[in-house]
């Protein structure tokens, strides 16, 4: 065990009654949009949300918050698994990959890495969807060419792409101002909120 694995919502388990769900912070925003949840993979998930196929149609805006993101210090190469391997720095290494291999994933890289540090509660994803994606992306960043490290609404963020899905990583605590800033960009497009069932494999990252 690392001394670092308390920081892992994977690690909790159920004991005396307490059936332990981890959530997004992105949650109430979606609670908003009338989302429908199910816990899948020890998350609270939005899985779809009202007039979604009319918002995918131009920018569907989700919620992937519950995708592993390990922080992964030292000069690694990418492991079986681990779908998005973006060098924020030659030995600064954000991985992103399906969260029931989180804990495999750490434990394969443990073995080259200086550190790997679980940012799955510390991090959000939104994911943008649709023919309008980059559009909605510039009107609130001036990011084009993915992926890159910048400011998106004013706030630092990761924005990496996968499948034609654009996928911005954020810091938890700006979750809802991110959200309403790029779910506004969407809306004059006729863009908005989606499950991540519309999402297909891309809402998997598998």
């Amino acid at each position: 065990m690392n001394i670092l694995d308390f920081l892992s919502p994977g690690r909790a388990r159920a004991i005396d009654g307490f059936h332990p769900v981890a959530s997004s912070p992105l949650e109430q925003r979606l609670r908003d949009a009338g989302a429908t949840f199910e816990e899948r993979d020890g998350w609270l998930v939005a899985t779809s949300v009202p007039h979604e196929a009319e918002h995918a149609a131009a920018c569907g805006v989700a919620d992937l918050s519950h995708l592993g993101k390990l922080e992964v210090r030292g000069a690694v190469d990418q492991p079986p698994g681990a779908t998005i391997w973006y060098p924020i720095t030659p030995e600064r290494i954000l991985c992103l990959c399906p969260p029931w291999t989180v804990h495999p994933m750490i434990d394969a890289l443990s073995d080259q890495a200086r550190l790997v540090l679980d940012q799955t509660g510390q991090l959000g994803v939104i994911a943008l969807v649709g023919p309008e994606a980059r559009t909605v992306l510039r009107r609130v960043s001036a990011l084009d060419e993915l992926p890159a490290s910048g400011l998106v609404a004013h706030v630092a963020a990761h924005v990496l792409e996968r499948q034609g899905t654009i996928l911005v990583v954020f810091g938890q605590e700006v979750g809802h101002y991110l959200w309403e800033a790029i779910v506004d960009a969407a809306e004059p497009f006729g863009g908005g909120p989606v499950g991540v069932d519309l999402l297909g494999d891309a809402g998997r990252i598998e």
